[in-house]
């Protein structure tokens, strides 16, 4: 009992813990005491050992009465106020023992009994009072202990039996004793008998729970779940399923048990479910299902196979939700694919001593529209608008903003408009159509046809500013910085001016070039120079793939950011190309 007393306080955290502790202590204290008083030989010795023995037995009752009150849930009358109340009783029943004047109201032997090996002894006044107040409390505690045992489950009717006998067997001692019932009145067997049902009740508390619900409870979700669970045995055979699974099989349960599992389920033989899990399909038509597998090994206590666990999940709503998922995205990839090549370009048309190229990559796997766009086209028969700008954001919000910015600017372009003039007014269309915020960089230029070359003039507004490279491989910045469009009502934009010899070549691009990132170190313009060097001598659709290629190299993964790349390569005046001359071109105005 004590070595349990402290086996139960150590683990304070069990339900009742404390309580049953003390329960312990006062039934080892009561049963110590008592084989003392049997084994002394004089009658003072089993005198003293005799009232020392009072101290179990006044504080086990109210101790038992808590712990029953804690376990079966009722811990709402457990307070200081009850424990200091059956605190009383106990404290005045030894106060009288302990006082010789007093102590022959509780107990005493009778006359006569020195050498007597047990000798009688006599009950006083208050020994009754005691025994009516104590088996009260042992009445109603396991009363309680009862009604709660008696409303378990079935299948711990067993347990409940044992536990209920284990509380009345010390009980049923102890009025035997008292009642002086043949044989049990010599010797009082109320502490030995606690030995018994303190072992019984440490044993539920810990090792069953008293009320171990885990089994049942794991009972009720495998014959309550949507999942078909099937139990086989080491060969293979079905040797249980609950309802879900049988509703599977299409058969009761009698009808499968014994039954090769892969006869029943030949789907299951093949593939990766043959494995720890995969996916398996069912039926045909409207009857079709999706089942996840998971399947699982059962070993014994030394590891030796025993059987499989097999848990079917239906998963037919979750595949044909990430069915039409997947669908919807490839339709909006689709979708935002035709929007965005909307905003570009179909063909670059072909220019009199230009070689153009250009690409368009965007971010990630395409699936959102974005501001990125480029243009080329007609300003009367002397002169060519090229545009290239980026809107910030992304969506269909973003894309509204690209369509009325280029559609908008080959509107108010004008071979004798100076490119500045033109993005001032495009400012004033942005900021009158426009009531979100999405500002937009441009850099937009008119190129020129000359027989030595191709004459630009250009007008940056917030963009980064293009590259030009020489013949001789010379590469240096173009255009004097502007204000972006769309944030202000005066934007301060500039015109620029420059030639490009056969062999130089101009390269626009947008932000998703030179912001190609690589840890904390960017792309930058110093990087796309290199390329643009390298390129002496290639194409224009070249250059701009090279430059593409490089960006994705540094960053190592897809482009973050929409990339847009225009190239112009200036060449020899085309022989076959309509021209009507350029040596006395109009003069633009500004």
């Amino acid at each position: 009992m004590a070595a349990l007393a402290v086996y139960v306080a150590w683990r304070r955290g069990a339900v009742a813990g404390a309580s049953l502790s003390v329960v312990l202590a006062a039934a080892a204290a009561w049963g110590v005491a008592y084989a003392l008083e049997l084994s002394a030989n004089d009658l003072g010795t089993k005198g003293l050992w005799g009232d020392l023995k009072w101290v179990g037995i006044c504080v086990l009752p109210p101790a038992w009465l808590v712990f029953v009150l804690q376990y079966t849930g009722r811990t709402r009358p457990v307070t200081r106020r009850l424990l200091l109340l059956l605190c009383l009783e106990p404290v005045a029943v030894l106060a009288l023992l302990a006082d010789p004047g007093t102590h022959d109201l509780v107990r005493s032997y009778a006359a006569g009994s020195a050498g007597d090996p047990l000798p009688l002894v006599v009950a006083g006044p208050v020994f009754w009072v005691h025994m009516v107040y104590a088996n009260a409390l042992l009445l109603v505690a396991t009363g309680l202990f009862l009604a709660s045992m008696v409303r378990l489950s079935r299948t711990y009717r067993r347990t409940a039996t044992l536990l209920v006998a284990a509380a009345l067997l010390p009980w049923g001692a102890n009025l035997l004793y008292n009642f002086g019932v043949g044989r049990l009145a010599e010797i009082d067997l109320t502490p030995f008998a606690f030995t018994l049902t303190g072992g019984v009740l440490v044993w539920g508390l810990f090792r069953q729970r008293l009320l171990n619900l885990s089994p049942l409870a794991r009972g009720v979700i495998v014959e309550t779940m949507a999942d078909a669970v099937f139990v086989l045995d080491a060969f293979g055979r079905l040797t249980d399923a609950n309802p879900s699974g049988t509703r599977l099989l299409g058969r009761p349960r009698a009808e499968l048990t014994g039954r090769t599992f892969d006869d029943l389920l030949p789907e299951l033989s093949d593939g990766p479910v043959r494995g720890p899990g995969g996916r398996l399909t069912i039926g045909e038509g409207d009857e079709r299902r999706a089942y996840d597998v998971r399947r699982q090994a059962l070993t014994d206590r030394g590891g030796r196979p025993a059987g499989e666990l097999v848990v079917l999940r239906d998963i037919t709503d979750v595949v044909a939700a990430a069915d039409h998922l997947q669908a919807l995205l490839t339709e909006r990839s689709r979708v935002a694919a035709a929007l965005q090549a909307s905003l570009l370009p179909a063909d670059l048309p072909v220019i009199p001593t230009l070689e153009l190229g250009s690409l368009f990559e965007p971010a990630g796997d395409g699936s959102e529209i974005g501001g990125d766009f480029l243009d080329v086209f007609p300003l009367g028969t002397e002169a060519w608008g090229v545009l290239l700008g980026d809107v910030s954001g992304k969506g269909a919000e973003a894309a509204a903003v690209t369509a009325l910015a280029r559609y908008t600017l080959r509107t108010l372009a004008h071979p004798r408009r100076s490119p500045a003039r033109t993005l001032r007014e495009l400012n004033a269309r942005l900021l009158a159509a426009t009531s979100v915020e999405r500002h937009c960089t441009l850099v937009y230029a008119i190129a020129r046809p000359t027989p030595s070359g191709t004459r630009l003039t250009m007008s940056l507004a917030g963009h980064h500013p293009p590259l030009v490279r020489r013949h001789d491989g010379e590469v240096e910045p173009f255009g004097l910085l502007g204000t972006a469009l769309g944030l202000v009502e005066e934007p301060d934009l500039h015109d620029s001016h420059a030639v490009l010899a056969p062999g130089d070549a101009i390269c626009m691009f947008t932000d998703g070039l030179v912001e190609a990132r690589r840890g904390g170190e960017l792309f930058e313009a110093h990087r796309v120079a290199e390329v643009l060097r390298g390129s002496l001598g290639s194409p224009a659709e070249e250059i701009a793939g090279r430059l593409a290629t490089a960006a994705r190299a540094f960053q190592g993964r897809g482009l973050t950011d929409d990339l847009a790349i225009l190239v112009l390569r200036s060449t020899l005046v085309r022989e076959s190309a309509p021209h009507r001359g350029t040596a006395e071109q109009p003069p633009v105005v500004a």
